[in-house]
């Protein structure tokens, strides 16, 4: 099924999978910094790349990246032509090789092809990467407002910069082993 994109359903994605898959609380990134690290090394690259993709543009791919794992979910492509630009395009595609299957042949390969036997086996997939996109969007609008459009990329610049590798080559994690219910699908 195609569904069109209206502003409302775009500025209201972070709220609806909050609601699904919960948030990661303030102080509780330990268990998710793994994942956390390759989306923000990734879209500081891409922020080093071309300054327009600043930290407007990074909330703007955080909700692209939630409306595509939703669209999963839901057996549903959106379309979200009047929302894209090529730099939100650009970061959404970074943040995606960081954890999607279906974006980075890598990590599909690593998964293997029968992980997503079940609606729950990919749901269960999905909760960690929604829930650091969701995480990193509250530190992006913190930090945008704090210190306005490139904000949140002098921050991750000074915390990480160093560590960051100065390449274009997008960083991604796979998790080391499967939850429960995706593991009596294999």
């Amino acid at each position: 099924m195609e569904k069109k994109i209206k502003r409302y359903d775009f500025d209201r994605i972070s709220g609806r999978m909050a609601q699904k898959f919960g948030s990661i609380r303030r102080g509780e990134e330990d268990a998710h910094t793994l994942t956390l690290f390759c989306m923000e090394s990734n879209l500081l690259k891409l922020h080093r790349e071309d300054k327009k993709r600043d930290s407007r543009r990074a909330v703007e791919a955080i909700h692209i990246c939630l409306l595509t794992i939703d669209g999963y979910l839901t057996d549903t492509t959106y379309d979200m032509d009047a929302f894209l630009s090529e730099e939100n395009k650009a970061m959404a595609r970074g943040l995606l090789m960081s954890f999607d299957p279906f974006t980075n042949e890598e990590i599909k390969h690593a998964l293997g092809e029968e992980r997503f036997g079940s609606a729950d086996a990919m749901e269960s997939y999905f909760e960690e990467p929604v829930k650091c996109l969701l995480r990193l969007e509250k530190s992006v609008e913190m930090w945008l407002k704090a210190r306005g459009k490139d904000g949140y990329f002098q921050y991750i610049e000074d915390l990480m910069g160093d560590i960051v590798k100065k390449d274009t080559k997008m960083e991604f994690a796979v998790p080391a082993e499967l939850p429960d219910n995706a593991e009596s699908q294999k």
